[in-house]
């Protein structure tokens, strides 16, 4: 059984990663470490694979991994922010022949969320996640004020794929697919 739950909420500015243990406690979150190439903000997957190696103790097969996929965005940069972090992650797991599950947006909030209005998402995935980890203040930095919504989908995410792996009070599954690469 894996010791660590890393969810993954995709953005080179926006984004974050969040890792639970077994019995849903927040081991770490931070928001996805970045350089900036040509004007251009990437994911800095050093950084990453350092952050990885720190939460599981060294040994990466202890986790689960969860990364939402791209979705439908409001516009081309973010569009581009999304798909580049997505992709960075998915060359790294399968570089390093680590399965990972790619969730649809829509599968872990229907599941963690219920049916939220349009437009409300932020607001109840916050709400959602004070309910689950009332102590947490989901904060980018200890200079921050607001919770970070990347931190809090990220949070969500692993919540999702442990209680996933769990078989744990998960109302609606659909659109969730496990990839393993293949050696």
């Amino acid at each position: 059984m894996p010791l660590v739950y890393i969810g993954i909420d995709n953005g080179t500015t926006s984004g974050a990663i969040v890792a639970l243990g077994q019995c849903r406690t927040i081991i770490h979150a931070t928001t996805i470490p970045s350089v900036n190439h040509r004007s251009r903000t990437e994911v800095d997957i050093r950084k990453v694979h350092l952050w990885f190696t720190e939460v599981t103790g060294g040994n990466l097969s202890n986790a689960v991994f969860g990364i939402e996929e791209p979705n439908n965005s409001r516009n081309a940069s973010t569009a581009y922010s999304v798909a580049a972090c997505f992709h960075s992650f998915r060359g790294f797991f399968e570089t390093k022949f680590l399965p990972f599950q790619r969730i649809t947006p829509q599968s872990w909030q229907l599941a963690m969320l219920g049916k939220v209005p349009k437009g409300e998402t932020k607001s109840y995935a916050l709400a959602k996640s004070l309910e689950i980890w009332p102590e947490e203040r989901f904060l980018a930095s200890p200079r921050c004020k607001t919770p970070h919504p990347g931190i809090i989908d990220a949070a969500l995410i692993a919540e999702y794929i442990r209680r996933k792996e769990q078989q744990q009070d998960i109302i609606n599954p659909t659109g969730f697919t496990i990839t393993k690469p293949t050696p």
